[in-house]
């Protein structure tokens, strides 16, 4: 397998609820798209949204490990039931799914790399999993 995998250090996280910005299971930004009137913002502050219903710094909540190479989709498959053919989960998709067991945040911001917020509890069991998956 050529694909890599490796921790993507986050500035921030807020999750948001109020009136949707996003399509539904879309990126825009470093906004994705989590439900109907909840998104999660990357790098974001509470005070840079006064008009949400709600703002909560959740970053203490999730690690984000990255998936990247020609390979990732297929690795990624051997523990995902989602299609990530690019015809179906194209980049600046996202979705909220199971990996090997595990809950996760999947989003797609290029063509060849993925990247997966996980609590923190589930990321060792993650990493030896993709570990893995990859031999």
């Amino acid at each position: 397998m050529t694909a890599v995998l490796r921790e993507v250090e986050l500035d921030a996280q807020v999750s948001l609820r109020g009136e949707p910005p996003l399509a539904p299971n879309t990126v825009a930004g470093d906004a994705l798209w989590l439900g109907p009137d909840e998104w999660l913002v990357l790098g974001g502050r509470e005070e840079e949204y006064p008009d949400a219903w709600a703002a909560v710094d959740v970053s203490a909540n999730r690690v984000c490990l990255e998936l990247s190479g020609p390979d990732a989709a297929d690795v990624l498959a051997r523990g995902c039931a989602l299609d990530l053919h690019p015809s179906v989960f194209p980049p600046g998709r996202c979705a909220q799914t199971l990996l090997a067991r595990a809950q996760v945040i999947l989003y797609r911001p290029e063509e060849d790399v993925f990247r997966l917020l996980v609590r923190p509890s589930y990321a060792d069991y993650l990493r030896e999993w993709f570990r893995d998956a990859m031999a």
